[in-house]
């Protein structure tokens, strides 16, 4: 079973201490254990959080409906090759994905779409109305023994209350709780192993895409991983269809990377010291990468701006820094509303949805529900 702990966080316009972390009976977030097959896993989690699935379809009708009006309009190249690309390098998770539309009543086409959405939006000449990418904030500390991941999870407002938990088991493969959104695969949002692997993940606004295995396809493989060079070596594997950036912890090895990848170039950094990242590519190897600017301009640089003062700050005290003031900085609302702390506008639908704490020397996981200035946390103790 899932050991919880909860407790408040007070908003901070500088690094401060968070109240101490209370104990709470129930979990923050709807919660299911699966295990089985991939499919049984899927199905079972299609079934119990259908509602959820088809109320977020619901609430971006207009978004997701230009997307799958897009996909379909040309199956041969929009659907077919991301699919075959999947089936021949992950059938179990196309089996799991299967599972998730059989179980919620939904299309296995519809949540193809949504789970296609970042290489879709990306081939779409005209992006989709609504379509805001949210993006995400990482503060990751390795210094002496501390090990600290800290990350917000950005996303669409429409999913503030549909968010869910869930710990999955199938048969030879390590055991993992992630946090999930409605209808996409596991590993977008922030998850642990009971193999000791961590994984936040940050969108990258490439404007290349290959006809491959989709980015969440491999947001979902990485969780599959027994080791940090297994999770790197799927991260980068050279049949990739897109961009991102993923930040893999590992408490057996006592180590945090940081990955970019592009269709075809990656670089593999290990966090030594202080490391900040946004939504942007910031390796030399990768900084001449086609971005869409004007979201790297608006969101992303907006955020890092803020944050880079605060990281700088926090170097000259390497020792004093602790997990309290990593999420007091992923507070603030500076640079408002792209903010490092987002609260959606009336035409600004980004929102800081959850912000995760993980202490690595420890294998624990610090998760809120909602913007970290306002949320009540947990303590999750998921495979002790």
């Amino acid at each position: 079973m899932l050991a919880l702990a909860g407790g408040q966080a007070a908003c901070a316009p500088k690094p401060a201490r968070m109240p101490s972390v209370a104990k709470v009976a129930d979990p923050l977030y709807p919660y299911l254990e699966v295990s089985g097959t991939p499919y049984q896993c899927g199905r079972a989690i299609g079934k119990r959080f259908a509602r959820e699935i088809k109320l977020g379809l619901q609430r971006r009708e207009k978004w997701f409906s230009e997307i799958r009006a897009f996909m379909q309009a040309d199956l041969a190249t929009r659907y077919q090759p991301f699919l075959d690309a999947a089936r021949r390098h992950f059938p179990d998770i196309v089996r799991e994905l299967e599972g998730w539309a059989d179980g919620s009543g939904v299309d296995f086409k519809d949540l193809m779409a949504l789970n296609l959405k970042a290489e879709l939006g990306t081939m779409m000449k005209t992006p989709p109305a609504g379509q805001e990418t949210c993006g995400c904030s990482t503060l990751a500390l390795s210094h002496g023994d501390k090990l600290l991941l800290a990350h917000n999870e950005d996303g669409d407002r429409a999913y503030a209350d549909l968010l869910f938990l869930v710990k999955q088991k199938q048969p030879g493969k390590p055991a993992f709780l992630f946090l999930s959104y409605p209808g996409i695969l596991p590993g977008i949002g922030p998850a642990i192993s009971d193999a000791g692997l961590i994984l936040t993940a940050n969108f990258i606004s490439s404007l290349r895409v290959n006809p491959g295995i989709p980015r969440y396809f491999l947001n979902r493989a990485v969780l599959q991983a027994r080791n940090l060079a297994e999770a790197i070596a799927i991260s980068t594997h050279p049949g990739r269809a897109y961009s991102f950036h993923f930040n893999l912890a590992s408490v057996p090895d006592r180590k945090i990377v940081s990955v970019e990848a592009s269709v075809d170039r990656h670089k593999v950094h290990t966090v030594s010291g202080l490391y900040l990242h946004t939504n942007h590519l910031i390796q030399p190897e990768l900084k001449d990468e086609p971005q869409d600017t004007k979201y790297t301009q608006t969101s992303s640089y907006s955020r890092f701006r803020v944050l880079t003062p605060l990281k700088q700050e926090m170097e000259q005290r390497l020792d004093s820094v602790t997990g309290d003031d990593l999420i007091a900085a992923l507070s603030l609302h500076q640079n408002a509303p792209y903010s490092p702390c987002r609260h959606p506008t009336e035409k600004v639908r980004g929102s800081t949805l959850a912000t995760s704490l993980f202490d690595v020397s420890k294998g624990t996981w610090l998760l809120s529900k909602g913007q970290p200035c306002q949320a009540q946390f947990q303590h999750l103790h998921p495979f002790a």
